[in-house]
């Protein structure tokens, strides 16, 4: 590492990353609980027979996923940032072998949630800008297609990280193993144990190293970021549109005075709107928007920096490791950020959907012994 290298992110890069990484861990434990709880209720109540559209369905796909890396990430936040289990080998061959399969899976499944989030906003944008061929195009069929192809490419799209990392054990510090580790390695806690211990190295193929942030910054991040981002605009601008073309009619169905003419108008109003039900087909898309705003928030700083760090190999030795762990971009800040936007969609749900709220009030007056049971409700499906 030469002295221009040294310039980058020093030294408040390295000083951050020691300062946060005391606290991450009860920082990220505290948000997976929550989390995790949070998406299970998403679970439930989206999957109630009454809640069963095309939306919930992906919106019920991205909580299983979502879930799955919040519990995944637990024992990572016990095991490694936290006190709790510090009494463990952190470089036992067992706890290697976890990392090796932590990184792997979270990394899995948060793609899945990524392009199902891509799913979500191509299915409302063929909702509002040809609703005519949305139910032939966005039907039940297609969209348990499209659930399942994410579940199924986003695994085979990972697969070079499965090559990129393998274990080794750490060097005696009594000069008996001549092994030798370079910059990329992970090494938890080394310990004056007698036992071997073990870590997590990078393959020392560059090449590989560098496709592997291609495909990470590029094809996992990046694009789903800039269509997202093209999606949300043209959401946006077709709500816009919409809510001028519902005032216009109101103000001509104000002034008219034949009442055949009303209905025509107001008939016209609805399908222009989607379908019927403009105002709900617009309170739909509006938290969608939101849902789309949250993910770019989370993901697009990240696609950021593993952009630049594949054209300039040489900051991953420096800034991302100041501002991540050594495994491939599920560093502390970069997870946390994640972790943050996995959450809080069961908050946006409740405050944008009165539907959820509906059907989540009284599925918990089933579950909790306190509290009568509401009559039931029409559904309010988008």
């Amino acid at each position: 590492m030469d002295g221009d290298d040294v310039a980058y992110c020093m030294p408040e890069g390295p000083l951050f990353q020691r300062a946060y990484v005391r606290v991450h861990g009860y920082i990220a434990l505290l948000i997976c609980l929550l989390g995790s709880a949070a998406n299970s209720v998403n679970i439930a109540v989206l999957s109630r027979k009454e809640m069963i559209s095309s939306t919930n369905s992906i919106l019920t796909g991205l909580a299983v996923a979502d879930l799955l890396v919040m519990i995944d990430y637990i024992p990572l936040a016990l095991h490694i940032y936290t006190d709790i289990c510090a009494e463990l080998n952190r470089n036992s061959y067992a706890w290697a072998v976890y990392v090796y399969f932590h990184s792997i899976f979270s990394q899995t499944f948060h793609t899945i949630s990524i392009w199902l989030t891509i799913t979500l906003a191509v299915w409302r944008f063929i909702a509002i800008k040809f609703p005519q061929k949305n139910r032939t195009l966005c039907n039940k069929k297609n969209t348990n297609i499209a659930i399942a192809v994410a579940y199924a490419v986003c695994p085979i799209l990972c697969l070079p990280i499965y090559f990129a990392m393998k274990i080794r054990i750490i060097p005696s510090k009594h000069g008996h193993d001549n092994t030798t580790l370079n910059d990329t390695d992970f090494i938890l806690n080394v310990t004056e144990s007698k036992e071997p211990e073990y870590a997590i190295v990078m393959t020392e193929n560059e090449e590989l190293l560098t496709a592997i942030f291609w495909i990470y910054s590029v094809f996992i991040k990046l694009i789903p970021c800039v269509v997202l981002s093209i999606l949300s605009v043209l959401l946006i601008l077709k709500m816009k549109s919409s809510d001028r073309r519902r005032q216009k009619l109101l103000k001509k169905s104000a002034i008219t005075s034949n009442e055949g003419e009303k209905a025509r108008l107001n008939e016209d109003g609805g399908k222009r709107g989607g379908g019927g039900g403009g105002g709900r087909t617009d309170r739909t898309t509006r938290m969608l928007v939101a849902l789309l705003g949250l993910f770019l928030a989370t993901e697009l700083p990240q696609a950021i920096f593993g952009l630049l760090t594949a054209i300039a190999p040489h900051l991953f030795k420096v800034c991302y490791y100041a501002f991540d762990s050594c495994y491939l971009g599920a560093g502390e800040v970069m997870d946390l950020m994640a972790l943050v936007g996995s959450a809080v969609n069961f908050v946006l749900y409740c405050s944008m959907s009165r539907q959820f709220r509906s059907t989540f009030t009284r599925l918990a007056r089933k579950v909790l012994p306190l509290g009568t049971q509401g009559e039931p409700v029409t559904a309010l499906k988008a």
